[in-house]
């Protein structure tokens, strides 16, 4: 299964703030965004077989993306960025150094209060991932940075501790390659 995972372009945020699955608008509205759009659409036929199936999060800054991409792209819930509960719309600040340095030493299984773990974002993701392959060769995915990284992170068995080492820019394209094994396995935690 050959994944291209777009990370969404800057929401509309302040900078340092925690969002997850906040449904934030995009800084930028779509339609003055043409130059990227422009260079994401020739960066995806240059690399994605024409007819690719379109994936997206529901999430706005998401999904705007992918309606300017293609009138026929499918919303799925898995595709959401972590949920960050209580922590959601706080400052990193409000949260806290001691609290922060807990969660990026096991980004996998790290809780924050009242949200999800990575270990649990990864999962369903990865039944996603599994769903979708048993359909598709090939998918485009309009997601978040949490979601790829935990796909990246399966892909290439690190464990949670490592997961902070993969990073992705606003708009960047992470190109995986899944084998069938690969998909099945159990993650590493």
């Amino acid at each position: 299964m050959r994944l291209w995972l777009i990370r969404h372009f800057e929401p509309d945020v302040s900078p340092g703030v925690c969002y997850g699955q906040t449904d934030l608008a995009l800084s930028k509205g779509i339609d003055i965004q043409s130059k990227r759009l422009t260079a994401l659409r020739a960066q995806l036929t240059s690399l994605a077989p024409m007819g690719t199936a379109l994936f997206s999060s529901p999430l706005r800054r998401c999904a705007e993306i992918a309606a300017t991409l293609s009138d026929n792209f499918v919303v799925d819930d898995r595709l959401r960025e972590l949920y960050f509960g209580e922590w959601e719309m706080q400052t990193w600040d409000a949260i806290g150094a001691a609290r922060l340095d807990a969660w990026a030493n096991d980004v996998s299984g790290f809780r924050p209060p009242g949200g999800e773990t990575g270990h649990e974002l990864q999962q369903r993701a990865l039944h996603w991932l599994k769903e979708t392959a048993n359909h598709h060769d090939a998918a485009i995915v309009i997601t978040h940075a949490g979601v790829m990284r935990a796909l990246q992170a399966h892909q290439q068995r690190l464990p949670g501790p490592r997961w902070l080492e993969l990073r992705y820019d606003y708009g960047q394209c992470l190109a995986l390659e899944f084998t069938p094994e690969q998909i099945v396995a159990t993650p590493v935690q």
